[in-house]
């Protein structure tokens, strides 16, 4: 993923909306974080740079979404790869 030439000044318009700090929010309880935004991620679309697709998140929150992400991608590749017996005998 590229990131765009206004880059640095997009995080800078992040961490001053989120006053540096976190972002994340417990979707059950509405309780958001109260440690300091290390760093600018993107919520949705890697390729959406726009300021309502970024979130200031603690390093802990930044690890856990990139985990959840992870796991997510791990779920499509295997419903997305087709069965062993459909592959045999297929060069």
């Amino acid at each position: 993923m590229k990131l765009p030439r206004n880059w640095n000044r997009l995080v800078r318009k992040v961490m001053r909306r989120c006053g540096r700090r976190c972002e994340w929010k417990h979707a059950h309880f509405s309780v958001g974080c109260s440690r300091e935004a290390g760093m600018v991620v993107h919520d949705g679309a890697k390729d959406d740079h726009s300021l309502g697709n970024l979130l200031g998140l603690c390093t802990w929150h930044a690890a856990q979404k990139a985990a959840l992400e992870w796991e997510a991608s791990l779920v499509v590749a295997i419903k997305v790869r087709p069965p062993v017996e459909d592959r045999k005998g297929k060069p």
